[in-house]
């Protein structure tokens, strides 16, 4: 019955808060004082999230406002969920690296169906959530609580917020902040030493460690990869001693054609394809 007035309120918003009206509000900046107690509220009346993109409906916990604020416009990527599903088909094999709380994990479980998808995700309660999710709708991936980089052993992770749904865990690279420790692996060695099926599409999103990632899998994106969406966090990978060039020269290197899909401040999207 909550989720009904939630509903309610969105609707609201979505029939007055647009055209001049919106425009006249950001121009005052009362954008900037009403939208978090808004949303809010809305999140005190909803506790799951449901979108449809491409037939596929599927439903998120949002226990957190963290979550709720993530689920509330697919953190500004459905067009690449919408692009992904358009372009796997049922003989593609996805890793979803850096999966968070299975937003990618989930759609791509729900297109593939049993046994084709394998989620990374070394934070344990976004490992859990993830958890949650698959088995909300019902849905069918692996998980590994891994850390994928280009070494083999553990490494301390960085932890940004304590609410499940914290986008922004990563490698430590300094000593400031929460860390703990986690396994990490080169994506080759745990393919081999797990036995997965190897990808052919793969999305990364790890905060400033994509070429690390990429170094770690590099035989198996030769070897089998046809796909890879990759967001490169332009600020943050210098901290592991690359830049945006050098994920484009790996790629292309690897015989790939890149477009990019997206950007949002620093961070950019690539589409990268064979």
């Amino acid at each position: 019955m909550l989720s009904n007035f939630g509903k309610i309120l969105r609707y609201i918003r979505s029939r007055f808060y647009s055209g001049r009206v919106r425009q006249t509000i950001r121009n005052i900046g009362l954008n900037k004082i009403l939208s978090r107690p808004f949303w809010q509220l809305v999140y005190t009346l909803e506790d799951t999230q449901t979108h449809n993109i491409n037939n596929h409906s599927v439903t998120f916990r949002t226990d957190t406002f963290t979550e709720f604020m993530r689920f509330r416009n697919l953190v500004g990527e459905r067009s690449i969920i919408k692009d992904l599903l358009t372009t796997i088909d049922s003989n593609d094999v996805f890793y979803d690296i850096g999966a968070n709380v299975g937003t990618y994990t989930c759609f791509a479980a729900a297109e593939l169906g049993s046994g084709r998808t394998v989620a990374f995700e070394p934070e344990p309660e976004n490992a859990d959530r993830l958890q949650d999710n698959l088995e909300l709708n019902s849905l069918d991936a692996k998980i590994i609580r891994v850390a994928l980089s280009d070494t083999d052993g553990t490494v301390d992770f960085a932890l940004t917020g304590e609410e499940a749904g914290e986008g922004q865990h990563a490698i430590a690279t300094n000593s400031d902040g929460r860390t703990l420790k986690v396994e990490t692996a080169r994506g080759d060695t745990i393919v081999e030493k797990r036995k997965l099926p190897k990808p052919t599409v793969v999305k990364i999103d790890v905060e400033g460690a994509e070429l690390s990632v990429l170094r770690g899998l590099q035989e198996t994106i030769r070897e089998s990869c046809r796909l890879i969406y990759v967001e490169v966090h332009s600020e943050k990978i210098a901290d592991f001693g690359g830049d945006v060039s050098d994920v484009e020269k790996f790629l292309t290197d690897a015989g790939f054609e890149l477009t990019e899909m997206s950007r949002r401040g620093s961070e950019i999207f690539f589409r990268a394809s064979k």
